[in-house]
């Protein structure tokens, strides 16, 4: 894994957290640049389910979204060498957690929070004035921080990164633990 030889990891990268920007734009980065595939949890939740996790919630009640949940992170727990955009919310449930983690890193994004918030404007405009869009940033960004106050996970703070240089990290990330787990 030299650097005239070409990357190409066995386990997956999982990108969780909260920085402001988008998870989907950085994992397409991180997958083109290895020249694997990329999955998002929420886009797979819709394309499947043809709503939201949080519709699907509300529609058909927590113990169906835990059920749908597992089976879709069963599925890519499965995946080799896939970068993996994921919420905190499933990765808080231990056995999600757990059976993930067997297959994949997770690198956890981590910003200041008034940076978060310029991002989130910048990126959002006018959305962002909505008390309801608002709130459901702040929830994710409360879940965020449950993930991080879990402790013993590896945390990049982007605070002071362009998505350019956090995807260079998450790839230097990467390719140091396959690197790891082919030297034992």
């Amino acid at each position: 894994m030299s650097r005239g030889q070409p990357f190409e990891p066995y386990r997956n990268l999982i990108i969780s957290g909260y920085d402001g920007t988008s998870k989907y734009a950085l994992i397409r980065r991180i997958a083109e640049t290895v020249g694997t595939t990329y999955l998002d949890l929420e886009l797979e939740i819709q394309l499947r389910e043809r709503v939201s996790l949080e519709e699907l919630r509300q529609t058909y009640g927590e113990a169906h979204a835990r059920a749908v949940l597992k089976a879709l992170c069963a599925e890519f727990a499965l995946q080799r060498g896939a970068v993996i955009a994921m919420p905190a919310a499933p990765l808080l449930d231990e056995d999600i957690r757990q059976r993930l983690l067997a297959s994949s890193w997770l690198l956890v994004l981590s910003c200041q929070l008034n940076e978060i918030l310029r991002r989130l404007h910048a990126q959002h405009g006018a959305r962002f004035h909505d008390p309801r869009t608002r709130s459901a940033f702040l929830h994710h960004i409360r879940q965020e921080r449950r993930l991080i106050a879990l402790g013993n996970l590896d945390v990049l703070d982007t605070t002071e990164l362009d998505p350019e240089q956090t995807a260079m990290h998450a790839l230097t990330f990467w390719r140091h633990h396959e690197l790891a787990r082919l030297k034992l």
